[in-house]
């Protein structure tokens, strides 16, 4: 399910709380370009300039690149002066929708992608983009049926196979996740999201050793991977290593660790370690207050029910 590098790379949540996505409006800046009047003769007067310089040829080119490094602020500007010139160009609109997805408005992305999926040019990545896009809004079928279609016409599409795990993992499929990351894989072995994604649907099943092997992989492909630190601690909780599982955590995220630890002690019959993690991180954090308190009343009815005497065999008179 965090920092964003795509959609298919987040911390999959177990009951954590979702956090507001800010919107990027990636409108070209279309700033009118005065004329002034000339007090020269009109034999004097210089050729009239075009409002704006046509970018480089390589311009798109660069404002991709600079996408995939996640550096997006420089994209957007690159972006804005292709479609200064050539608001149609279908590559461009396709980085804009990208763009928007990767700064956190899946709905607003599924829309921009969905008008391009006609596009002979870029259909294909177009519907893959859809599909995470609806994926991130829980639109699941849509996301299937968008997922589909972009294989059938790009079996190379990495990132629709490692969100068709995904889509799989929610339905407790395992075996279809599992062979839909071996193909994301194939393409892109190198790729740290297949397996952060793949270290996720693991931990889903309880398979810890190899989550954790798959995860420690992710962060050595990409240290700047955060997403895959925050599972391998939820890997280190479910083993009982609260410890190990909260070390490092910079002080901004501790709240999240520790409602997140709570959790999984929980989940683990741990309620003594589980109601202090979570009573923590809402003392720390008061946007976890909802979450964790719903955590710590269902810890509270699980003691309960543990505490009634149990039911004997004898017969109501």
């Amino acid at each position: 399910m965090t920092r964003r590098r795509d959609d298919s790379s987040r911390t999959r949540a177990l009951a954590w709380p979702k956090r507001a996505l800010r919107a990027l409006c990636l409108a070209a800046a279309l700033g009118a370009v005065a004329g002034c009047a000339s007090q020269v003769g009109k034999e004097n007067a210089p050729p009239s300039a075009a409002p704006f310089a046509a970018p480089a040829p390589d311009t798109l080119a660069l404002a991709e690149r600079a996408w995939r490094e996640r550096r997006y602020g420089d994209a957007r500007a690159l972006l804005d002066r292709v479609l200064l010139s050539d608001p149609g160009n279908p590559r461009a609109k396709y980085l804009a929708a990208e763009l928007i997805l990767a700064q956190g408005a899946p709905q607003a992305a599924a829309e921009a992608f969905a008008a391009l999926v006609p596009s002979p040019e870029v259909g294909a990545v177009a519907s893959q983009g859809q599909g995470i896009a609806l994926l991130l809004v829980g639109d699941r079928e849509g996301a299937y049926k968008s997922l589909r279609r972009a294989l059938e016409a790009a079996p190379t599409l990495w990132r629709a196979w490692n969100a068709l795990g995904y889509y799989y993992d929610l339905r407790g499929a395992w075996e279809q996740a599992s062979n839909s990351y071996a193909q994301a894989l194939k393409v892109n072995p190198r790729a740290a999201e297949i397996y952060n994604n793949r270290g996720f649907s693991l931990i889903m099943q309880r398979r810890l050793a190899e989550a954790k092997a798959n995860l420690r992989r992710a962060i050595r492909l990409d240290p700047t991977l955060d997403l895959a630190r925050d599972n391998l601690r939820l890997v280190l909780a479910w083993e009982g290593k609260y410890r190990q599982a909260l070390a490092g955590v910079a002080e901004a995220d501790k709240a999240k660790a520790l409602n997140n630890v709570g959790y999984i002690a929980l989940m683990r019959g741990d309620l003594a370690n589980a109601e202090a993690f979570l009573i923590r991180a809402m003392e720390m954090d008061p946007s976890y207050n909802v979450t964790a308190s719903r955590n710590l009343a269902y810890l509270r009815d699980r003691r309960a029910i543990e505490a009634a005497p149990a039911l004997g065999g004898v017969e109501p008179r």
